[in-house]
Formats: structure tokens, sequence, C-alpha cells
């Protein structure tokens, strides 16, 4: 109860600043931020890429809005559509589905927790916490500000396997009732010890100010000082977590009550000791505001950080999502404003930011802006004249499909789920975890600074060309794509073109489609118990420019009980080349990136 009572007095004391941006009509059109960027192209003689085709926008939208490709159906669906509005409506459908909520917890997981992990942070409950925020579309102002003064118990308890576990399965099941637990407590837990990185994390990312530059000293050419920086930290200082559990626990996370204290600092201990010059300090933001006299250090600060006078704090944002969504930013790194590095068409980055807050800090309204641009929906392939580094935005930019993107895109493609469900059951969330952490340790993309360039590494393409995950979901075990397709009564041309609607979202040109025709009918040799045939590989391999198979199956294989199973049944020729055609569309470059 005492927990709830905490959670209303922060929802009453951030009640004005809640309703202040909304007094304002957002009234910027996708159409006016189009003629301010035609503008920079004519002055600069650029020539853009050619718009997007239908098919190329769709899986655009999908992956950068829900984190995965879209179904076969809906790409079909979509093409063979000519209502003149319908990727407005594309985009609207996707910002009220499921896969809005689960990209955008994926993304801020990593970015606010990344690879944390200690005994009093309950990954789960972060994770349903943030499901429960963009389930609900709450105004970023309000995201922010809960989270910077979050307080309250941490954890139910258990392991980190089993909160995780809990975290999906409660968000799914019904988002946001998470009792007296305030998961956004973790995130302050995940500093616990160290206020001088929580309020460095604090400034970067949600107000685009690398302030912890000068936590060591004083730089000639940069704004911020050392005495900034610790006046800044000074606002943390106050907060401490009470334990709960007392004693050991034993492979659990360990239940804490996250609290501010309003009293004297008493250093104790070489921690305590390291971070007395903090505590020291007057407590202020980063525009000079003394917040010496307050009540709560951590409040005030976070009110001042959301209020709409906050000369970072929209523009943070803003720039975060455009950046994510056009593939650079005005300010590049993302989070680094500073006089020292201006951002590109400032102009055009305010009027963006004051029509978010004119929306009421309304997230999706944002990216709806965003994605409705026809600077969005230029084309990927080289232009006339880009300009120099693309900067004005005339080309869109191939980007690697982060580590979840692509699992998710795989489950999406192959169609693996159903398979997945029946062959490990109640354990189908553990095996996502471990599928998880293994594309992130292979696959991690840092959204953080611009790729010009993809450089892919040894173990990813190991990963993709011998994974268990990868080979097992190419073989037609019942239920998945691959013996949906080959089950079809239907022609190799239709076949082959429901496999690039699986993986591509489009439908193969004349020429993909001649030659592919012409492979799955070539002779081959096979190899007994359905294992895929080398020479075929080898062909695929060479027609869809991905790679050879040449080591044994060393990883994870969730599905190796059902592909196990299937190895007892005889492959035909044709059999086994649709297989090495579906393994080469999906180690394709045009599968693996956005674009």
């Amino acid at each position: 109860m005492a927990h709830k009572l905490a959670a209303s007095v922060m929802v009453y004391a951030f009640g004005a600043l809640a309703t202040a941006s909304a007094l304002a009509q957002a009234n910027l059109t996708p159409q006016q931020i189009d003629h301010m960027i035609r503008a920079e192209w004519k002055e600069h003689e650029i020539v853009p890429s050619a718009p997007v085709d239908d098919a190329g926008y769709l899986r655009r939208i999908y992956i950068d809005i829900t984190g995965s490709i879209p179904p076969a159906q809906a790409a079909e669906d979509f093409i063979s559509d000519h209502a003149p509005d319908k990727r407005q409506k594309a985009v609207e459908a996707l910002l009220d589905s499921p896969g809005y909520t689960n990209q955008w917890t994926n993304y801020w997981d990593g970015v606010l927790m990344s690879t944390a992990r200690s005994q009093v942070i309950d990954r789960g409950a972060f994770r349903l916490w943030l499901r429960t925020q963009f389930d609900r579309n709450t105004p970023w102002n309000r995201f922010v500000y809960d989270l910077i003064t979050a307080r309250g118990q941490n954890s139910l308890g258990g392991t980190y396997q089993e909160t995780m576990m809990a975290g999906i399965q409660t968000a799914q099941l019904n988002p946001g009732e998470t009792g007296s637990i305030n998961g956004a407590t973790n995130w302050v837990l995940k500093y616990q010890g160290k206020p001088e990185d929580l309020s460095g994390t604090a400034s970067k990312v949600f107000l685009g100010v690398q302030i912890q530059c000068a936590q060591c000293h004083d730089h000639k050419t940069e704004k911020w000082k050392q005495a900034d920086f610790r006046s800044f930290t000074a606002n943390f200082i106050n907060t401490r977590s009470k334990q709960i559990d007392v004693g050991m626990v034993k492979g659990g996370i360990r239940r804490v009550d996250l609290e501010d204290v309003n009293r004297p600092f008493q250093p104790r201990g070489k921690k305590a000791v390291s971070i007395a010059d903090y505590a020291a300090a007057s407590p202020a933001a980063l525009d000079g505001t003394d917040f010496s006299g307050v009540a709560n250090r951590r409040q005030s600060l976070a009110s001042w950080m959301v209020a709409d006078d906050n000369p970072w704090f929209a523009n943070a944002i803003v720039n975060r999502m455009w950046g994510h969504f056009m593939g650079r930013a005005f300010v590049e790194p993302i989070d680094d404003f500073r006089p020292s590095n201006p951002p590109v068409m400032p102009e055009l980055m305010n009027e963006l930011s004051a029509d978010f807050k004119a929306s009421g800090y309304d997230l999706k309204h944002l990216i709806k802006t965003i994605c409705l641009t026809q600077a969005y929906q230029v084309g990927s392939s080289a232009a006339a004249k880009p300009g120099m580094d693309n900067t004005y935005w005339a080309k869109y930019r191939l980007k690697p499909m982060a580590p979840d993107q692509l699992l998710d895109s795989l489950v999406q493609a192959t169609n693996v789920k159903p398979v997945l469900e029946q062959t490990v059951g109640a354990n189908l969330d553990q095996i996502r975890l471990q599928l998880e952490r293994q594309f992130q340790f292979l696959f991690d993309v840092d959204e953080e600074f611009e790729q010009k360039d993809f450089e892919g590494t040894i173990p990813q393409a190991l990963m993709l060309l011998n994974g268990g995950l990868v080979n097992s979901s190419v073989r037609p075990i019942p239920g998945t794509a691959l013996a949906e397709v080959q089950g079809m009564q239907a022609s190799d041309a239709e076949k082959i073109t429901s496999l690039y609607l699986r993986t591509f979202s489009r439908n193969p040109t004349e020429a993909e489609l001649k030659r592919w025709v012409t492979f799955v009918n070539a002779p081959r040799d096979t190899v007994n118990g359905g294992r895929i045939a080398v020479a075929g590989r080898q062909g695929a391999a060479a027609m869809g420019k991905g790679g050879k198979k040449n080591a044994p199956n060393t990883g994870f294989n969730p599905l190796a009980r059902a592909s196990n199973q299937l190895q007892r049944a005889e492959s035909t020729p044709k059999d086994q080349a649709y297989e090495d055609l579906f393994w080469a569309l999906l180690n394709s470059s045009e599968f693996l990136f956005n674009h």
C-alpha cells in the first residue's frame, strides 16, 4: 500500500507538467518537413534516390516500428492494394500493434540496461515497466520523470531467469499489472553506489549532453566544467536502497526498497569517501538552477529536465528518433549536443521538437510524422548526387538489423515458433532468452554512432551459415514455412515467390525466378537422412550470394529434436534444392539489412 501511495504522490507532483504541453496543438506536417529538406537539396545541388517501392516501404516500416519483417500475407496484400493512403494506414496500424510495444521495449532495455546484471537488478520487472509505458503510449516527459524519480520495491524476488520469464509472460497476459513493484527502480539501482555514472547517463540519454566528460577535469574548449558535473551529480546523492531481504539470497534477486533520504551525507567506507566531493557540491541543474533548499532533489531535477522550456530535452529525443528512422541524426553522435558539434538543419530539428511538445510528447505522433515524409521514403540505391556523406538524407542508409530484430525476423520468415512451442512447451521463454543472448553477443549493433559501412565478422557469418536455428529452420519440419511451401499445390515459380515474400517481402524479378526455377530442377546428388547436400548448398550460395557450409553445426539449436525426427525421412533432390534456396535467401544481405 505504501508503494502505491508513493506512486500516487509522484503522479500528482507531475500533473502540472503532464498537461501544460498539451495546451498547444501539433500542426507540423510531413509535407512541410519535405519542403524544408528539398530546399537544402536544391541549395547543395543534391539529387535524391528514386522513391522506394511499396514492398520496400512496408518492410522498412515493419523493421523500424515493430522490429521484425512483415508476414508474407501482409506483404502480398500491401503490394496488391492500390489505395492512395495505404502507406499512412499501414504506419498507423503498426503503431497500434503489439509489435510496436515489443520493439521499443527491446530498444530502451538495450539503451538503459544493456547487459547489466546484479543481485538487486530485476530485469524482468524493468522490462515489464517498459512494456507498460509503450503499451499505454505514456507521454515521453512522463516516462522520463517517472524513471528519474523512481522509488519503491525493485522485485518480487526469484532468480534472474524466473523474473525475466515472469516479466515477459505477465506483460503478454496483462500489461501494466505490476502490483506494488516499481520496475523503474531497477534502472536507478544499476548505478547503486555510483551516482556519478547515474548522472552522466541521465544527462547523456535524456538531454543529449555528455557532461560526464567533465567528471575528472575541465576542458578548455568545452562549456561544461567539473563543478557543473559535481553539482548535477549532487541531485542523486541522497538516493538509498534499504534491504528487504536480510541474509543470504542464493542465486536470486535481492529485494530492496529505493528511497530518498533528506539528511546530511555521512561518508562510510571507501566508496562513500570517493563520492564525498559530489555530496559537498550544491545540487543544481545544467542551467544553474539551484536545488539546495528543495525537499526532494531528484524530483526537482526531473521536473526541470522534462519542462517545456528545457533547451535540450525535446531536442534529444527528436534527434534520437530521427536518427533511428532516417539513418543519420541532426546531431551525430546522437547524444553529443554541444556548441562545437552543431546540428544539421537546426531549424527543422527545432520545428520537430516544438511539434512534439505540442502533441503532448507523443512518441507515436513523432514516429508517424517521420515515416510519412517523402525524405523517409527515398530508396536505398545510390543517388545521382547524394552530397557529402549523405548528410541531407538523399538516400536511405542501409542498416544491419539489431540482434533482437534479426532473431524475430528469422522466426517470422521460417515460422518456427509453433514448432518451438510444441517441442519445448513451457520452456519457450527460456529458449528465447538463450537465443537473444547468443544473438546479442554476435550481432550487437550500436545505434549511438552512425555506421556508414557495415563490417561483418567471422562469428556473425558462422552464426548464420552454420547456426543450429538457421539450418534447422530451413528444413521442412511440419508446421514451418518450408513445409508449407513444399506442400503447396502450385508451380515452382509460385513456391519460389512464396519464399521471396516470406524473406524479402517482395516478389522475385523475372530473372531471379528463371534462375531459381532452373536451380531447383537441376540434377544433383543427395545425402541420405535429409541432410542438406553440400553440392546443392554450394550452388545456392553462388546464386544467392551466401556462404558455404563447411563446418559442423555447433550453435545452440532448440529445434534439434524436431530436426532429428525429420532426418529419418528421405529427401528428394528437389526437396534439398528448396532447402538450399531458402538457406541462401536467409543468409543474403537483402535479408540481413533494413533497406
